[in-house]
């Protein structure tokens, strides 16, 4: 695995090694959500009433997300690209 942002990721992804992706997740109490965001994907913020619905969510923005940032991957790595799920449920 090589992260999405390190320097050469794409020079990598165009030679077939998988990428990874942190996901951060935090539990808003007051909104009564989880919260997603990203150091790897710019623009990635997305909320959810529960884990499984923002896994879902992610799964479907980061692909679009990295897309319209302007880093088009080989089309066999939407399939090996690992979304790594870091979450923090006592703090927001």
């Amino acid at each position: 695995m090589y992260p999405l942002n390190w320097p050469l990721s794409k020079l990598v992804a165009s030679l077939g090694v998988p990428l990874s992706i942190k996901i951060h997740v935090i539990f808003d109490p007051e909104a009564n959500v989880y919260v997603a965001t990203s150091p790897n994907v710019r623009g990635l913020v997305l909320e959810a009433d529960s884990l499984d619905k923002i896994r879902s969510e992610v799964e479907i923005a980061v692909p679009e997300l990295i897309s319209l940032n302007h880093f088009n991957l080989p089309a066999k790595h939407n399939r090996h690209t690992f979304i790594q799920f870091n979450a923090d449920l006592n703090a927001a």
